[in-house]
């Protein structure tokens, strides 16, 4: 084995030269053209961009980019989640198939990296391996997959094994990437994982892509428009906007809504929206590709981020739409989850609700739709919150500076833990 440099080892270290090996395992999750998982795309590509343009070399061992098509794209998520049987199949794949990744992973890439970033997947951990040989494992997770899969998106039947291999991961890897303070603290109660490995880092945004200079807008409606981009599940909220829309028309304030994705929930929000007689108000624009989301979101006036209440009763997602939404210039009606709290100005950048409070959606609306003469100071101001803070680049930054403090002296000692404090002493 080649002798190693560290993968950092002060603040001089992110100097250029350093090699990551980015590992996904999910065989939905691709940075290719035809992937239906557009979030997690933006998310994979927006952690290596980052990583990149501070002067590393990121090799790829990306699943999601090697299987047949029609695992990763259009209809490949309704394929699973419509039947037990085809969940059981998919779920019994993705464990045959971890350790035949994860041996793959290491023959590929692990005489050529000096760490292993991985996004995690339920079943799979690619980055064991090369923590064996002395390679640095940092676990990325945006949830507690095994709950969310079963609850939330009806595809797993192998819960217990799920729960076992995914809290396994968080306990061994060297360090764990996760999206929010909620989650954080979610990790540590309920997978009792040590808090002195865990590191905030929330969603980012390519401010290259989402750019309002570089789009020319895609309008539907002449008058004040609320966008919406993203996968239509029930958390989303979409409903709640349908009906706040709906009650304000009958206070003659009229509201469009266009939204730009499809998923499980299309057709019963089609149908809300016919029941409501908002077929004049809403234009459903499907699922578009990753560039050409900007350009529909510059025809927003105000982007929506809602949120439902997951069963699990805890809301840690760090939704990405926001920062996107920001990047272009738009102002924000969010729900009040732990991102829109941290970076929106109220009133101002943002227009907040309390999650699950349908008249508080109503006032924010309404709040939303009459202060239009503030519009183009707040779109100046959002796009310079999001380049100063909220880029990608900056989100690895703060990333590889956080890895750099050293690991709690207190600390109980923990498989890995070696790795660990190599990776934060370097």
């Amino acid at each position: 084995m080649r002798n190693r440099q560290p993968l950092h080892s002060s603040a001089e270290s992110l100097v250029y030269g350093n090699s990551l090996g980015y590992l996904s395992g999910a065989p939905r999750v691709s940075t290719l053209p035809d992937a239906e998982m557009s979030g997690p795309k933006s998310h994979v590509l927006g952690i290596i961009n980052g990583f990149e343009a501070h002067g590393w070399d990121v090799k790829r061992f990306i699943v999601g980019d090697r299987v047949p098509a029609q695992w990763r794209g259009r209809g490949s998520e309704q394929l699973v989640s419509g039947s037990r049987w085809r969940a059981l199949a998919a779920d019994a794949a993705r464990v045959a198939l971890s350790q035949v990744n994860a041996r793959r992973a290491y023959q590929e890439l692990g005489q050529s990296v000096d760490g292993v970033y991985e996004r995690f997947a339920l079943f799979q951990a690619l980055g064991r391996p090369f923590q064996r040989q002395g390679i640095p494992w940092i676990l990325e997770t945006n949830a507690v997959y095994f709950r969310e899969a079963k609850h939330e998106r009806n595809s797993l039947m192998l819960t217990k094994l799920a729960r076992h291999m995914e809290i396994q991961a968080y306990q061994q890897c060297d360090h764990l990437v996760v999206v929010s303070q909620a989650l954080k603290q979610e990790l540590i109660q309920s997978c009792h994982v040590p808090a002195h490995k865990i590191i905030v880092i929330p969603n980012g945004v390519d401010t290259v892509l989402f750019d309002p200079a570089r789009h020319t807008a895609k309008r539907f409606f002449e008058g004040f428009t609320v966008g919406f981009v993203g996968r239509l599940y029930n958390w989303q909220g979409l409903d709640a906007l349908f009906h706040a829309v709906h009650q304000l028309r009958q206070d003659s304030i009229q509201i469009n809504v266009v939204v730009v994705g499809d998923g499980q929930m299309e057709t019963a929000w089609r149908d809300l929206v016919t029941t409501l007689a908002l077929n004049d108000q809403v234009h459903f624009a499907g699922r578009v590709a990753r560039e050409e989301v900007p350009a529909y979101i510059a025809g927003f006036d105000v982007g929506f981020s809602g949120k439902v209440m997951p069963q699990s009763g805890i809301m840690y997602f760090s939704p990405l739409k926001l920062y996107e939404y920001l990047a272009m210039g738009k102002p924000v009606l969010g729900a009040a989850d732990e991102d829109a709290r941290r970076i929106l100005r109220p009133d101002f950048t943002g227009y907040l609700f309390p999650i699950g409070d349908q008249e508080g959606l109503v006032n924010a609306l309404r709040r939303a739709a009459i202060r239009t003469t503030q519009a183009a100071i707040a779109a100046q101001q959002a796009r310079k919150d999001i380049l100063q803070s909220h880029s990608w680049q900056v989100r690895v930054a703060d990333l590889l500076a956080a890895m750099q403090q050293p690991l709690s002296a207190t600390a109980p000692a923990q498989q890995g833990a070696s790795q660990a404090e190599a990776l934060s002493a370097r």
